[in-house]
């Protein structure tokens, strides 16, 4: 029983550790969406002028990017999510 509240308590303190806002985290979260941004506009505007007809269609082209945006969403925001150690459950005492 001890251990178990001692790894909900070890877990819970990893998530607020995980949300807390530093610099690092924000420059990082900053670069992933600006680097993406760039690298999707640039794609949609090359598919633009390649004719490609779909895309001719500016709210096409906005509904594209926040439907690829939406999909990267877990990746760029995984600096504020805590990090899952495969050990912290899987350890058993044998013989405590």
């Amino acid at each position: 029983m001890a251990k178990d509240t001692k790894q909900r308590k070890a877990a819970a303190r990893a998530a607020v550790d995980a949300r807390r806002l530093t610099p690092g985290k924000v420059a990082r979260l900053v670069l992933k969406t600006l680097a993406f941004a760039l690298i999707v506009s640039l794609l949609i505007t090359l598919l633009g002028a390649l004719s490609v007809p779909a895309l001719g269609n500016r709210w096409l082209q906005f509904g594209l990017m926040l439907l690829v945006y939406i999909a990267a969403y877990p990746f760029l925001m995984s600096e504020f999510r805590p990090k899952n150690s495969s050990t912290v459950g899987s350890k058993r005492s044998s013989g405590r």
